[in-house]
């Protein structure tokens, strides 16, 4: 079996000008991890996820790289949900291309194996874009649910 068995074909996608609060909107309506981000010719540009929404609403310091590897408990931070709602304030308005990550790590291709798929689902914990490696457009995504329901 490949990717492409398995692939969501026409994924709800955002594109370079769409705000941070409609990409926070698709990603709660299409319970998606991460959605692609792509270009109006359908070339994909990066994705924007669950985890880049959640650095730009956390408090700064708890977002750095530098020494916090081991740092599980944030009792320190006196954050509400009103400030939660004011750091989202601030973003809201931008657009995605200001945050989204253009590194997408390694995009599948339809004839990925299954195998790969589910590894890299693992490894990297958010949706899969699919692209077609000859014209670097968007084929679809693959999502662990995607993977799920051909296992049960």
């Amino acid at each position: 079996m490949s990717v492409a068995d398995i692939t969501r074909r026409d994924p709800v996608t955002l594109g370079p000008a769409d705000t941070v609060e409609r990409a926070a909107e698709l990603l709660v309506q299409e319970r998606a991890l991460a959605l692609p981000v792509v270009e109006a010719s359908g070339k994909l540009v990066g994705t924007f996820g669950v985890d880049g929404l959640a650095k730009l609403l956390l408090p700064r310091a708890v977002t750095l790289d530098v020494g916090l590897e081991e740092l599980t408990d944030l009792d320190f931070v006196a954050d509400s949900l009103e400030e939660l709602r004011e750091r989202m304030g601030r973003v809201c308005e931008q657009p995605v291309k200001k945050y989204m990550d253009t590194e997408t790590r390694r995009p599948l291709d339809p004839d990925s194996s299954f195998t790969e798929a589910l590894f890299l689902l693992h490894r990297l914990g958010e949706d899969l874009p699919v692209v077609d490696p000859s014209t670097g457009k968007l084929v679809g995504m693959v999502s662990p649910w995607d993977v799920l329901s051909r296992l049960g």
